[in-house]
């Protein structure tokens, strides 16, 4: 049955492109120098390297599967683990328990600071907090997004994922003080809408946005040059309204990445995360929210004053 399911995807490969890399084989009794050191090549080593060149000719039918896959094909088609219904399935669900609960910790960390006079004093007075927060979510943000180790070895991945929790926590209740309760209400209301719209349509819609991881770049690159510009800006000026241009762009810049996130957590799509990878797609996730949460909040507190 395995040999079918191969023999079908080398007939969906074009021809014309070069074959995988192999490693060279190994021959029983072979003589090997390592450093100093003569080796004899053994059965279980010649079994180990027929294992890697097995591995990296799979990995290559799928990148390439992955390369050729059209538009119409990505709603169905899912490659690698993700063929597994039940692992998909496991994968998706851990993810969203994870990002369920960073949610309901950070809203209960915004209660404490919008109706506790001690919490909101106790923010005033270490006004510098804030500037830790920021430096602990740079470390831990980076430590999952660049570290395999991290982002996947308990109990490292977990503790990234609870200081990365609390710094953000902590900014977006910084944040949120500053204006009325009425004003966080409604920006909570409108950042689960557009939350749950942009689920939806990433998850049932043809257009994937993952085959233009270029496009993706560039617009991000773009917007986050001009968010600095504007406010730069305003630190010379009082206009208002760059605020609320600041307040666009990201949010229409969160959309965007958020859109790219889920589809990448769901599958089925020219780019998606490997099924270990729950801590960092969670991240993904929560980050993107709480910054759209902010940039909003930017947006509606705009017009409130």
């Amino acid at each position: 049955m395995q040999s079918d399911d191969t023999d079908v995807e080398e007939q969906r490969i074009p021809q014309l492109i070069p074959g995988p890399p192999q490693l060279p084989p190994l021959i029983r009794g072979q003589k090997l120098k390592s450093g100093p050191y003569t080796i004899t090549v053994t059965d279980e080593m010649v079994a180990h390297r027929e294992r890697e060149n097995l591995e990296l000719y799979r990995a290559w039918v799928r990148e390439q599967r992955r390369r050729n896959m059209l538009p119409q094909e990505n709603a169905n088609d899912y490659i690698g683990d993700f063929k597994d219904i039940l692992v998909r399935r496991s994968f998706v669900r851990k993810v969203f328990c994870i990002l369920t609960l960073q949610l309901m910790f950070t809203f209960f960390v915004i209660s404490i600071f919008m109706f506790v006079d001690e919490a909101q004093k106790f923010m005033i007075i270490h006004w510098y907090l804030w500037i830790v927060a920021i430096v602990f979510f740079i470390v831990a943000y980076c430590a999952i997004a660049c570290s395999v180790h991290a982002r996947r070895t308990p109990p490292y991945n977990y503790i990234c994922l609870i200081l990365l929790t609390l710094a953000m926590s902590y900014l977006a209740a910084f944040i949120s003080v500053l204006y009325s309760i009425e004003v966080i209400l409604i920006v909570m209301g409108m950042t689960a809408i557009v939350t749950t719209i942009i689920a939806l349509v990433a998850t049932f819609s043809r257009f994937d946005l993952t085959m233009r991881p270029g496009l993706v770049m560039v617009v991000g690159l773009v917007a986050i040059v001009s968010i600095f510009v504007v406010l730069i800006v305003l630190l010379f000026t009082h206009i208002m309204v760059l605020r609320l241009v600041i307040a666009i762009i990201g949010t229409l810049l969160l959309c965007m990445y958020l859109y790219f996130d889920v589809q990448t957590i769901m599958g089925g799509r020219r780019i998606e995360l490997n099924p270990d990878e729950v801590v960092f797609a969670a991240t993904q996730i929560y980050v993107d929210i709480i910054l759209l949460y902010q940039y909003l909040l930017i947006f509606v507190g705009f017009f409130q004053r």
